[in-house]
């Protein structure tokens, strides 16, 4: 059994013991290189690249040498990968945001990827692309391509959210590594403890006592922000908006600025 696995779904649901009764804690997706640390037939308790240890389901995983080669990334939200290079082909898998896919050949607008288990698929091109390096203007602008997705605890994907998965997600996608959880992105550059002084681009960390973060959203500037509370929303600190959240503005703890560009 090989130390290394790749997840072989769109969207793997991880769970804080090996059992599905036990708490979603947060997710892989497809393409996903993770370190097994142990291993049985029905769950494997894993480590992923962000350090997050969590139990997947054993049948999620490809396990042993995945393709190797040159990559491509998923740009749409969502993709159908298919059997043939036809929108009326078989659906073999979907594909998410962020993805990231062995290819190998291009025919008429489409690319031929390997899965992680070898099984080979195709996807319109236009479906993959790149991010440019991280700005406040562009991470703004990514969460906003959000906007309306639904909260889903354990999420970091357009498959469903939680408030530091938005976050761990759209930052990684501009090559700013995050940890997974809110409590841990606080800990670490840290700016303020007045939101009047984030800019756009920063975080904005709260909770109902000053030791215990339990949310984070990303700043837009003058008050307001985006994050993932029901769905993904915008809310105000400003009194006077329609969508001031009185809530959060009483649990605020700090903001904090991770470097982003200028």
């Amino acid at each position: 059994m090989t130390p290394n696995a790749t997840i072989n779904v769109s969207v793997s649901s991880h769970y804080r013991n090996g059992s599905y009764d036990s708490e979603t804690v947060t997710q892989g997706i497809l393409g996903e290189r993770v370190e097994i640390l142990e291993h049985a037939p029905l769950f494997s308790k894993i480590r992923q690249h962000d350090g997050y240890v969590s139990w997947i389901g054993t049948d999620q995983l490809a396990t042993g040498d995945s393709p190797d080669g040159p990559t491509v990334l998923v740009r749409s939200h969502f993709i159908c990968i298919r059997a043939e290079p036809s929108p009326r082909s078989e659906v073999i898998r979907d594909a998410v945001i962020g993805s990231r896919l062995c290819a190998d050949d291009q025919r008429h607008g489409w690319t031929r990827i390997l899965l992680p288990d070898g099984q080979p698929g195709w996807v319109e091109t236009d479906r993959f692309g790149s991010f440019d390096a991280a700005t406040p203007e562009r991470i703004i602008g990514l969460a906003a391509e959000f906007l309306g997705y639904q909260y889903l605890w354990g999420g970091r994907t357009p498959k469903g959210f939680d408030c530091s998965g938005l976050v761990q997600t759209v930052f990684a996608l501009h090559g700013i590594p995050l940890p997974r959880d809110s409590w841990q992105q606080q800990k670490q550059h840290q700016l303020s403890r007045n939101f009047s002084d984030a800019r756009r681009g920063d975080l904005l960390f709260f909770g109902k006592t000053p030791g215990t973060v339990t949310h984070v959203a990303i700043s837009l500037g003058s008050g307001r922000f985006i994050h993932a509370s029901g769905w993904v929303r915008y809310n105000s600190f400003n009194i006077s908006d329609p969508d001031f959240s009185g809530n959060l503005a009483a649990t605020f703890i700090s903001v904090n600025r991770y470097p982003s560009g200028t």
